[in-house]
C-alpha cells in the first residue's frame, strides 16, 4: 500500500512562485520547482562516466536489449540482476548520453522525434544508474527528502544535470506534449509502468499514445464509482495539470481521448466545466518499481 500523506511532502499547483530556500532539518530546499513532489539541492557533485562512448548517436537497440532482459510485463525492474550482470552497460549508455544531444550533436538528432527520444531514454536510463548505485539501501525513491531527484547531477546533451531539473526544465519545458509524462518512469510504484522497449525516434509517436493509453486506462490511475459519483485520479494529473490543459476539466478531456469508447469519464455540460462529480487524487506509491512491488 501506499505510503500515507504525512510521510511525504505537500505539493502545489501551477503558478507558484519562487519563494526562495529554507533550511529543513538541516537540508536545503528548493523553492523553484513549481510541478511534482519538493526536492532538496544536490548534495554532491558531477558524476561522470565511467567509460568513453564510442562515435555514434545513443544507441536505442543496446537500451532496447537491456530493458527486454530486464524488464516484466509488469513494468517492474530486476534492479540487482541488471547492478550484477550489466552495471557496465548501464555505464556505457549514460556515456553517449555525456557525448552526445540534440544540442551537443546535432546532426546526429536530425528531428523533434529524435531529440526527444533522446531525452527519454537520458532520464530513464539515469534513474538507473541513480537507483543501481544506490543499491542495496535504496527502498524508495522519497527517501532523504528526494535527494534522489537531486543528487548528483549527471552530464546530458553538454550540461550537467540532475534527474529533477532534466524532466522540468530540459524535457518538459522544451515538448509541450502530456503524453510524456507516461513515458518518463522515476522507478517508482506510482510511476507510469516502464515499457520493454525503447522509445525510438521513429516509433515515437505510436509508442508515446500507447502509454498514454496504457495509464489512463489502469483503474490504479483512473477510478470511477458511479454509484458515489466519484472520480479518483493519479497524482500526476494534478502535479502536472497545466501540461494536459491547465484545469479539471481539461485533464478528464484528455483522460477521455486516451480512453476506450465504454471507458468514458462524465463529462460537464460544457467543454471547460466540469461534470456533478467528486474529484479525489490517490496517494502517491513511491516503493521501488523492482520485482518485489506488488500493484
Amino acid at each position: 500500500m501506499a505510503q500515507t500523506n504525512k510521510r511525504r511532502l505537500r505539493v502545489g499547483f501551477a503558478g507558484r512562485r519562487l519563494l526562495g530556500a529554507g533550511l529543513v532539518g538541516g537540508v536545503l530546499l528548493l523553492g523553484a520547482v513549481t510541478q511534482g513532489p519538493q526536492v532538496p539541492q544536490a548534495l554532491a557533485g558531477t558524476v561522470a562516466p565511467k567509460v568513453a562512448a564510442p562515435a555514434g548517436a545513443f544507441p536505442f537497440a543496446e537500451y532496447d536489449a537491456l530493458l527486454k532482459k530486464y524488464t516484466d510485463a509488469e513494468g517492474r525492474v530486476d534492479y540487482a540482476g541488471l547492478k550484477a550482470g550489466d552495471a557496465a552497460a548501464v555505464e556505457r549508455l549514460y556515456a553517449y548520453l555525456a557525448a552526445t544531444g540534440p544540442t551537443l550533436t546535432p546532426a546526429l538528432y536530425g528531428s523533434k522525434d529524435a531529440a526527444l527520444a533522446y531525452y527519454l531514454s537520458a532520464y530513464n536510463v539515469l534513474v538507473w544508474k541513480n537507483v543501481i548505485d544506490g543499491l542495496p539501501g535504496l527502498k524508495q525513491v522519497d527517501q532523504g527528502l528526494y535527494k534522489f531527484f537531486r543528487s548528483p547531477d549527471f552530464k546530458v546533451d553538454g550540461k550537467e544535470v540532475d534527474l529533477n531539473t532534466l524532466e522540468k526544465k530540459v524535457i518538459l519545458k522544451t515538448f509541450h506534449d502530456g503524453r510524456i509524462h507516461f513515458a518518463l518512469n522515476c522507478a517508482s510504484g506510482g510511476c507510469p509502468r516502464l515499457p520493454r522497449e525503447a522509445f525510438t525516434p521513429e516509433g515515437l509517436q505510436a509508442q508515446l499514445t500507447r502509454e498514454a493509453k496504457l495509464f489512463c486506462s489502469e483503474a490504479r490511475n483512473v477510478s470511477y464509482d458511479a454509484a458515489k459519483k466519484t472520480l479518483r485520479l493519479s497524482m500526476i494529473f494534478k502535479w502536472y495539470r497545466d501540461d494536459f490543459g491547465g484545469s479539471e476539466a481539461a485533464v478528464l478531456a484528455f483522460i477521455n481521448k486516451h480512453r476506450a469508447a465504454d471507458q468514458q469519464l462524465p463529462v460537464g455540460p460544457k467543454a471547460d466545466a466540469l461534470p456533478d462529480i467528486k474529484i479525489e487524487y490517490l496517494d502517491y506509491d513511491w516503493r521501488l518499481n523492482d520485482k518485489s512491488l506488488k500493484r
